[in-house]
């Protein structure tokens, strides 16, 4: 049996102008860099950002034409991304992403514009491109414009429960749940999840009740033991005993967990059977209330307060986030009231450290 025939393009292109092949400055050696003044560096370093950026945006705009012309299916690629992740070295999901935002670019000249000047990074466009439509673009772009792109994902979030029906954000979230987990070349195993934000507020608390409850091998750390609390939660079994509070704040401007992550109506009344509600009181500023000062340790109100205030450490220059401790600015021992003005929130190394001072 003959094999069967096959077919192969061939396309002569007359270029119309020579590629360059001038290869890029080697950068300076570090004994070069030593002498520096810290000034200097620092300008350095933000003039060298923006030129990044700009080449950034030069190469989306390649990408982009390159993918419309089509030209990388002659070499046999199956797609534009496949051909840049063969050709420049980089893995097949970052090429997808580069696709994707400059055919965006494509479609939305206010994008293009706002990368163009530097208003969007690139960083930002890979988390907004996704959600991007005809009618929101002005509105999410200006998110984009307002929040730094750590941010950004919370931030449309709470634009769509805003703005969407809260069936569709429903059915599109439960649509979107997955988990998923893939062999590292350290032999590590990445597991992925993505939950609706009521079940994976439910199960984070759980993961850092269990930190709590259990005492942390020497020198782990958080990240560390919340990856053994987990493997203890799911090995040994959800029912285990450790009771978790997930906190929700229910405000005139929507729901949302301690984190920011925003919850929909409807997912808050299927918690209300089994929830504690707490009143929260505000003055005409919309500050919360203060309470009594004749206890050493705050309230349970006094501290939802405080963490609704204060999210991170509050030492100067650290961002820690997780099992912050409380602490009198006046030390109680010396009459500091046990108030909201005279109350902060540390880390363990900082408290320890101002308590020791």
């Amino acid at each position: 049996m003959a094999p069967p025939a096959t077919t192969t393009l061939a396309r002569t292109v007359e270029p119309s102008a020579p590629v360059p092949t001038t290869l890029p400055a080697r950068p300076r050696a570090r004994a070069q860099l030593a002498g520096l003044p810290v000034e200097r560096l620092e300008a350095e370093v933000v003039d060298l950002s923006g030129r990044m950026a700009a080449g950034t945006y030069e190469l989306l705009v390649l990408v982009g034409e390159l993918d419309e012309r089509g030209s990388w299916a002659l070499s046999g690629a199956l797609s534009c991304a496949a051909w840049l992740a063969n050709q420049c070295g980089i893995e097949v999901s970052t090429a997808r992403t580069q696709v994707r935002v400059a055919k965006a670019m494509v479609e939305y000249p206010a994008l293009d514009a706002a990368m163009a000047s530097g208003d969007v990074s690139y960083a930002k466009a890979r988390v907004l491109v996704p959600h991007l439509s005809q009618e929101n673009a002005p509105a999410l772009l200006d998110l984009a414009e307002r929040n730094p792109a750590g941010q950004l994902g919370a931030a449309i979030a709470a634009w769509a429960q805003r703005n969407e029906d809260p069936a569709t954000i429903r059915a599109r979230q439960y649509e979107a749940r997955c988990v998923s987990w893939r062999t590292e070349p350290d032999g590590m195993v990445l597991v992925t999840a993505r939950l609706t934000p009521e079940v994976a507020g439910s199960v984070c608390a759980a993961i850092d009740a269990e930190v709590t409850r259990t005492s942390a091998p020497a020198g782990a750390s958080l990240a560390q033991q919340r990856a053994d609390a987990l493997a203890s939660q799911v090995v040994g079994g959800m029912g285990g005993g450790v009771q978790a509070e997930v906190v929700v704040h229910v405000t005139d401007d929507g729901n949302h967990l301690v984190d920011g992550t925003p919850l929909s109506d409807h997912a808050v009344a299927q918690m209300l059977p089994e929830a504690f509600v707490s009143l929260l009181m505000h003055d005409a500023e919309r500050m919360p209330i203060d309470a009594s000062p004749r206890r050493r340790h705050p309230t349970r109100r006094q501290r939802r307060v405080i963490d609704e205030r204060q999210d991170e450490c509050q030492h100067p220059g650290c961002h820690a986030r997780a099992f912050l401790q409380y602490d009198h600015v006046e030390p109680f021992g010396e009459g500091g009231p046990t108030v909201l003005a005279n109350l902060q929130r540390l880390c363990g190394p900082h408290n320890r450290a101002r308590q020791t001072g």
